[in-house]
C-alpha cells in the first residue's frame, strides 16, 4: 500500500516526533511504500529511511541512505519551507529561525501553511498515495485537505491543543478546517480526543482511539551494568558529542547563579548543540555502572512544563544512597543546573531567587534546601540520548518518573519505562492517567504508578518513588514481568500502524 504520512518536525525528542518515526519504521517492514514529509536534517541516522530528499514544486534527487533492505520503503521529503520554522513549544532547531504559532505574524502563517501545501501537493502528485495521515490537528490537515482534499486520517497529539489552539481563536478556526475533511480523526487516549471535541465538536462521530506503542525489541529489561556499558560504548564512537554541553559550562552557571544573573542563566543554551548528548555522556554512564542503590530517572524535554525540578527536589527530601538520571534537552537544562548547584550549596537565597526567576515549581523549605547539601554527586545529566542510545540507559533505571504538568496525549516514555522494568510513576491527568490506570490494573495494584498532580506534587513524588523502592524484590520482579509483558501485548507499533491504515481503509 503507498502512504503518505505528514509531519512538520523531527523524527525524534518527542513524543508526536517518536510516534511518526516509528509508525513509518512499523509501515515500512509490513511491506507498505511510505513517503515521509518532515523536517529531520538527519536522515541518515535512522535505519528505516531509505533515501531522502526536498520538495517545493518539484523533488529533488533522491540520496539513498544506505539502509538495510526491507519488504517495505521509506523515503523522506523535507519541504522547503524557508528558514522560518513555527513550534508549539519554543525550543532550538538546527538551522532555522523558530517562533511559536501564537507568535506568528498572519503573514507568517499564512507563508508556512502555502509552502507546506506546495510541498504536499507535488509530493502526492508523485507517490500517489492509498493512504494520507497528518499529524496534529494543526498544521497538517488544514495543509493535508488545501492540497489533496478530503478523505485523510488526521492524528492530533496534545500540544496542538494546549499550546495552540487553546490559545487563539484563529487555530481553532483552522482545525476546524482541517479536521473536517478527515475521514478519522485519531488520538493516542481518550482524554485528548474528548478535548479535541471541546474544542471542535464537529469531530464527534469520528474519532478512534490508536494508543502509541514501544519498540520492544529495543526496549526490554537488562542488568544495570551491561546496559550502561551498552549506551556508554555507543556514545563513544559518536563524533557529533563533540558539539554537545560541555562540563566547563557548569562554571558558568555558578557564575549566573552567584550573580542572580538570570539572563546570562538563559544565554548558556545556545552555546552548545542541544539536539546531540553531552561529550562527557558516556563517562557519567559509566560512573553509574557499578553503583547498587536506587537509581531514579527522567526522560524527555527539559521545558518547565515537563516538571522535571519535581524529580529534582524529590531527591533531596529522599536523601542518600538515591541518585537520579536526567536524559533530555531544553531550554531549562541551565536552570535545572542551577537548581542542583543550589540544593548541592544548600543555598536558601539562591533556591529563593531561582523560585522568583523562573517557572520551576520549587517546594522545599529552608531545612530541607540546606540537609539537600551535597546532592550534585547524586544527580546525573546526559543531554539528549536518542533511540540508539535510550532504551539500554533507561534499563538501568528501578524508577521513571514522568513529572509532566502538560496535559498530555498518551506519554510514551511512562510505556518505554514499563517495558525496560523501570516501574513508572506518573502524574495522574490527561492521557497518563490512561497509561497509568492500565498498568496497574494489569497488576492489580490500584495508585502503585502515579501520584497527584498540583501543589505538594514534590512530596507526594518522594512518597511515590519510596513507595515503588519499599516492594520486596520478588515484587518488583513480578511486577516488572507483567507490566513489561503487557506492553509488549498492548502497546505495539505495529498494532498501531495497522489500526490507522484500517482507519483509513474504513
Amino acid at each position: 500500500m503507498r502512504v503518505l504520512l505528514w509531519h512538520g518536525w523531527l523524527l525524534d525528542g518527542s513524543g508526536s516526533n517518536v510516534s511518526v518515526a516509528r509508525i513509518a519504521d512499523s509501515m515500512r517492514r509490513a511491506g507498505h511504500d511510505v513517503l515521509l514529509l518532515c523536517q529531520e536534517p538527519h536522515p541518515g541516522h535512522f535505519g528505516f529511511i531509505d533515501a531522502w530528499g526536498t520538495v517545493n514544486r518539484e523533488i529533488s534527487e533522491l540520496v539513498p541512505t544506505g539502509a538495510a533492505p526491507a519488504s517495505g520503503r521509506v523515503v523522506l521529503l523535507r519541504p522547503q519551507i524557508g528558514k522560518l520554522l513555527p513550534v508549539f513549544v519554543y525550543d532550538e532547531y538546527e538551522g532555522f529561525i523558530v517562533k511559536t504559532f501564537t507568535d506568528l505574524s498572519e503573514d507568517e502563517l499564512g507563508d508556512y501553511l502555502e509552502r507546506n501545501v506546495t510541498a504536499l501537493r507535488t509530493a502526492a502528485e508523485w507517490h500517489r498515495p492509498e493512504v494520507v495521515i497528518a499529524g496534529h490537528a494543526v498544521p497538517g490537515p488544514p495543509v493535508t485537505r488545501r492540497a489533496i482534499g478530503d478523505g485523510f486520517v488526521a492524528k492530533v497529539h496534545g500540544s496542538d491543543l494546549e499550546y495552540a489552539l487553546k490559545l487563539q481563536d484563529r487555530y481553532v478556526e483552522l482545525a476546524r478546517q482541517g479536521l473536517e475533511g478527515a475521514a478519522v480523526v485519531a488520538g493516542a487516549s481518550a482524554d485528548v480526543l474528548a478535548r479535541t471535541a471541546e474544542l471542535v465538536p464537529s469531530i464527534k462521530g469520528r474519532t478512534l482511539v490508536v494508543p502509541p506503542g514501544v519498540e520492544v525489541d529495543r526496549f526490554r529489561p537488562r542488568p544495570r551494568g551491561p546496559a550502561l556499558e551498552t549506551s556508554a560504548t555507543l556514545l563513544e564512537s559518536d563524533s557529533e558529542t563533540s558539539r554537545g554541553r560541555p562540563a566547563s559550562l557548569d562554571e558558568a552557571v555558578l557564575a549566573a547563579l552567584d550573580a542572580r544573573d538570570d539572563r546570562m542563566l538563559d544565554s548558556l543554551a545556545s552555546r552548545y548543540d542541544q539536539g546531540v548528548p553531552d561529550p562527557g555522556a558516556a563517562s557519567r554512564l559509566r560512573d553509574l555502572e557499578s553503583f547498587d542503590g536506587p537509581l531514579i530517572g527522567y526522560i524527555g524535554k527539559l521545558i518547565a512544563p515537563k516538571g522535571v525540578e519535581r524529580l529534582i527536589e524529590a531527591l533531596a527530601l529522599l536523601g542518600s544512597p538515591a541518585r537520579g538520571l536526567i536524559i533530555g534537552f531544553g531550554t531549562v537544562r541551565e536552570r535545572l543546573t542551577a537548581l542542583t548547584e543550589a540544593l548541592d550549596a544548600g543555598d536558601v537565597d539562591a533556591w529563593r531567587w531561582l523560585k522568583e526567576v523562573s517557572d520551576l515549581q520549587l517546594e522545599l523549605d529552608a531545612r530541607e534546601v540546606e540537609s539537600a547539601a551535597g546532592i550534585a554527586r547524586r544527580v546525573t545529566f546526559t543531554g539528549k540520548l536518542d533511540h540508539r542510545y535510550a532504551p539500554a540507559a533507561l534499563a538501568a533505571l528501578d524508577v521513571l518518573v514522568v513529572p509532566s504538568t502538560l496535559p498530555e496525549a498518551f506519554g510514551i516514555v511512562s510505556a518505554e519505562g514499563a517495558a525496560v522494568g523501570a516501574l513508572p510513576l506518573v502524574a495522574r491527568h490527561t492521557g497518563l492517567a490512561e497509561v497509568a490506570t492500565a498498568l496497574e490494573n494489569e497488576v492489580g495494584r490500584p495508585g502503585l504508578f502515579s501520584f497527584e498532580p498540583g501543589d505538594g506534587a514534590t512530596r507526594r513524588v518522594a512518597e511515590g518513588i519510596t513507595r515503588l523502592l519499599s516492594l520486596s524484590a520478588s515484587e518488583k520482579n513480578d511486577i516488572r514481568s507483567s507490566v513489561s509483558a503487557y506492553v509488549a501485548r498492548e502497546w505495539s507499533w505495529e498494532r498501531a500502524a495497522q489500526k490507522l491504515l484500517d482507519a483509513a481503509a474504513g
